[in-house]
């Protein structure tokens, strides 16, 4: 089986370097953009489902690539990106001036410690992982998903399951807004294809 992970396209808050988390704001220009070069990119892909964060710029991406392959994204609550609660909308200078203390704490110890009304790295590890699991046993050996997510949740992925090493969250590249990893199941894990 294969998943194509995408990030979303970007929005004007993105621009901003805000925290974004459970906040809602749609794609700008350049991220609907960005949204329809992924989409272009799969175009000659056999696709069977696309797997969608429920928030909007994560809907609105999938919706571009749907349209080319007559499927409509399935909203995933679990693919939501990590909820940083009070920080939510905010810059990391924002936060530092009002909340530095517990912002390093938090990025000194983001497994353990939740941000303010939002949680843990390992709490969104652990929604992330119960659905990821969930569709490994639903998707068909041969068949080709599309999970479009943020930022975090891609990260979780690629440290926890692609290179296997828990606690490398802050080393692995990522993706940036628009960006594509495909990666396939070889039976015994998954490695990053072409």
């Amino acid at each position: 089986m294969r998943w194509i992970w995408v990030r979303h396209g970007q929005t004007d808050r993105n621009v901003r370097g805000c925290y974004l988390g459970h906040l809602n704001p749609p794609l700008n220009e350049e991220g609907n953009r960005q949204a329809q070069a992924a989409a272009n990119r799969l175009l000659g892909v056999k696709i069977d489902c696309i797997y969608a964060s429920d928030l909007a710029r994560c809907m609105q991406t999938a919706s571009m690539i749907g349209e080319h392959h007559g499927l409509n994204p399935v909203p995933v609550p679990a693919l939501r990106e990590l909820h940083f609660g009070e920080w939510d909308g905010r810059t990391y200078n924002e936060v530092m001036e009002t909340d530095g203390t517990r912002l390093m704490e938090w990025y000194n110890h983001p497994y353990d410690v939740c941000t303010p009304g939002g949680e843990s790295l390992m709490d969104m590890g652990r929604r992330i992982d119960l659905w990821l699991k969930s569709v490994m046993d639903l998707t068909s050996h041969g068949e080709t998903a599309v999970l479009v997510s943020h930022g975090g949740p891609i990260r979780w992925f690629q440290s926890q399951w692609l290179s296997r090493k828990p606690y490398s969250f802050w080393e692995v590249s990522g993706l940036r807004h628009g960006e594509i990893l495909i990666v396939e199941w070889d039976g015994n894990r998954w490695v990053a294809g072409d």
